[in-house]
């Protein structure tokens, strides 16, 4: 045989190659289509038809999703409802529940997942599969009854992606055949697309704004300092890590207005980060000095707990005496008071703008408040020309948020211990976080 012959013959082994794989991946591409239709007709088949549960608010707050809606239901003599989930299932069958609070009041069952905005449907534990989420009702004689569920709010498909597996999560609302759903796909991912981070560090204050100052210290250039720490040390375990700052900034500039096109807030939010934590240090006069963690409203604060508890053993500090907004040892929840609420009524009257919708649950730092979306009430809308506009006030994803006061600038104990142990700060910071993911996974 020639050696053209043989090169003849070794091309075309190829050429056959490179076609039966083609041809292979369209078969199973198609064989694996037919598969989840048939999986998902199946589980539809479970699927009460006689009503439907309306989806009044979805929010995807930093890794969890929730959500809230209402059913119309007759009344069964004799019976009742015993208890209400929201089921994430998956086309093998599997479940993954969340109880839900409810009212049932003349044939309209309303229901909600929320309790805390930080805890739900973990978007971190999700296996590669595609889940519908439904509605499970139990009634008072063990009768159960799925019921599919269909979008009435104003927000529309969305994307989320994990930090710690490196998933993409569709979720996507639709229609199997007549019956509405809401489905999740989980599918992997090599690398996250360029704009999308894990964590957010916040570098607080910055430019000319330098924030509390105490004999020769700033704090704009303390806690940027600790901020790059951070970023390096979260990044070596493999986060992807947003700065707010990176102290590239002009010392004259002017970075006051956080709503601005390129402000802090709207360049955190752009990040599509999971979790913010927000460097500060405190201004007042103080005997003692101390951590002091602020979280959330109506948040599980074990993260909170954990990050002022590691911060005081491993940089051998002390937690805050302030009792003002305290919730547990060095952990803070400061929401609007009823002055706030009429200071700001005040000034939308001078100022002759239509007064924000603040309560007493609104929480009151405008970095943890305004990252959140509609989660935590951000309001920053544009109406008061003294600021900008946070383009994202209105969104139903939010970063699950949280301010370090790392202590007191004017107590030289806490300075001190503050600029001489910063890798100690911030190896608790770091753990704290990781164990956070971790419990996640």
């Amino acid at each position: 045989m020639s050696k053209n012959s043989k090169i003849k013959i070794i091309v075309a082994f190829f050429v056959f190659l490179m076609l039966f794989l083609i041809v292979n991946r369209i078969i199973t591409k198609k064989s694996n289509t037919k598969d989840v239709e048939l999986q998902t007709s199946l589980l539809f088949n479970q699927v009460n038809k006689s009503s439907v549960a309306k989806i009044d608010k979805y929010v995807i707050y930093g890794t969890h999703l929730n959500l809230e809606g209402n059913i119309q239901i007759p009344k069964i003599s004799g019976i009742s409802i015993y208890s209400v989930h929201v089921i994430a299932k998956d086309l093998e069958g599997k479940e993954i529940s969340m109880d839900c609070s409810y009212t049932y009041k003349d044939t309209i069952l309303s229901f909600s997942t929320f309790d805390n905005i930080n805890e739900g449907l973990c978007l971190e534990n999700l296996s590669q599969n595609h889940y519908y989420l439904l509605l499970k009702v139990i009634f008072s004689n063990s009768e159960e009854r799925l019921f599919s569920l269909e979008n009435n709010s104003k927000y529309e498909n969305t994307t989320y992606y994990t930090m710690s597996k490196r998933n993409k999560v569709d979720l996507e609302f639709g229609k199997h055949e007549k019956s509405p759903f809401m489905k999740l796909s989980v599918t992997n991912l090599k690398d996250l697309p360029n704009d999308v981070y894990d964590i957010a560090i916040d570098a607080s204050h910055g430019g000319k704004d330098t924030g509390a100052t105490y004999k020769k210290y700033k704090e704009s250039d303390i806690v940027l300092k600790y901020a790059k720490n951070l970023k390096q040390k979260l990044e070596a375990l493999g986060y992807k890590v947003y700065i707010s700052r990176d102290g590239t900034e002009s010392q004259d500039a002017d970075l006051s207005d956080m709503y601005a096109e390129k402000g802090r807030i709207n360049t955190i939010q752009e990040s599509h980060s999971k979790l913010l934590v927000s460097l500060n240090i405190n201004d007042t006069r103080t005997k003692t000095g101390g951590v002091e963690i602020y979280a959330p409203t109506k948040c599980n604060l074990s993260f909170a707990k954990s990050l002022a508890d590691n911060i005081v053993k491993t940089a051998k500090t002390s937690y805050s005496s302030a009792k003002l907004f305290n919730k547990e040892k060095g952990v803070y929840v400061r929401n609007f008071t009823e002055y706030d609420i009429l200071s700001y009524k005040g000034s939308a009257l001078i100022h002759k703008y239509e007064p924000y919708n603040i309560t007493k649950l609104t929480p009151y730092q405008y970095m943890i408040r305004e990252v959140g979306g509609i989660v935590t009430g951000a309001f920053v809308d544009g109406r008061n020309k003294s600021y900008g506009t946070n383009k994202y006030y209105d969104s139903n994803i939010g970063i699950e948020a949280y301010i370090i006061e790392l202590g007191y600038i004017r107590y030289e104990n806490d300075i001190t211990n503050i600029v001489n142990n910063e890798n100690l700060y911030c190896d608790a910071i770091v753990e704290t976080i990781k164990g956070y993911i971790k419990d996640e996974e």
